[in-house]
């Protein structure tokens, strides 16, 4: 006669001793360590591959620009890896400066994503650049980053519309960006960046740059006017003038 269980019987569930405990807790440790060493990996080659690209265009400055964080962005998420910093990049007759952490893999994220998939950059008219557009620079490039961390992301609406534009508060502008009630506006993505591509290939995907060009008083007031029409013309009239999607410190007026 077979003795066992009879096939119907309900298996019973198995017996965590200590031994089987510590084992599944080393599964679990030894999972997180992975996804550790594959987010530092991808961030490690993110941070690479845009370095890589930058020192392609232009002399990269070797220190990071780490600014201080406005109080009025200190309810807004973080950057995806927390790394808040700006890349200096000198080329011939201008100065670049760039975000550089938009595109990080998000920390809390070990499926493998590029962040936002952008970065923003401000191309200065100036080399050297002063003091003076350097803080414009700064601050307009964290507005922009901050406004896309809040909305979850910018490409969404450059897909949409191809050239957008926004306002920014501004207080060391000459009076020509400036209107009357004291507004800035840029444009972004537009006019096109002279650049031979405008998309870096991060390891986990591709990572896009969008230009920021501030406009003038009157080429903002137009905007408010005229909407998308307007930004097209100025975008047009820019590259014309053979300004194009660099942001030049008080210059006049294009239309």
């Amino acid at each position: 006669r077979m003795m066992g269980r009879r096939p119907d019987a309900e298996p019973k569930p198995p017996v965590k001793t200590r031994n089987s405990r510590k084992r599944f807790r080393d599964v679990d440790e030894i999972t997180d360590i992975a996804a550790e060493e594959a987010f530092d990996g991808a961030l490690t080659e993110s941070i690479r591959a845009r370095w890589l690209f930058w020192q392609e265009l232009g002399d990269l400055a070797p220190e990071l620009i780490a600014p201080q964080v406005n109080v009025i962005y200190k309810n807004i998420p973080a950057w995806p890896s927390d790394r808040l910093a700006f890349l200096t990049i000198e080329r011939e007759g201008s100065t670049v400066l760039a975000t550089d952490g938009l595109s990080d893999p998000f920390a809390d994220d070990h499926q493998g994503n590029q962040g936002f998939g952008l970065e923003f950059f401000m191309d200065i008219a100036e080399r050297p650049m002063s003091e003076q557009s350097r803080n414009i620079a700064v601050e307009t490039l964290m507005t922009v980053a901050y406004n896309t961390v809040a909305r979850g992301g910018m490409e969404d609406l450059l897909d949409e519309f191809g050239v957008i534009s926004m306002e920014i508060p501004e207080s060391d502008l000459p009076a020509t960006h400036l209107t009357a009630d004291g507004s800035a506006c840029i444009l972004l993505g537009a006019p096109k960046a002279d650049f031979d591509t405008l998309y870096i290939d991060g390891p986990m995907g591709d990572i896009a740059l969008i230009s920021l060009t501030l406009l003038t008083g009157r080429e903002t007031n137009l905007i408010r006017k005229f909407g998308a029409s307007a930004r097209a013309e100025i975008a047009q009239n820019l590259l014309e003038a053979g300004i194009g999607h660099r942001t030049i410190v008080g210059r006049p007026s294009i239309i």
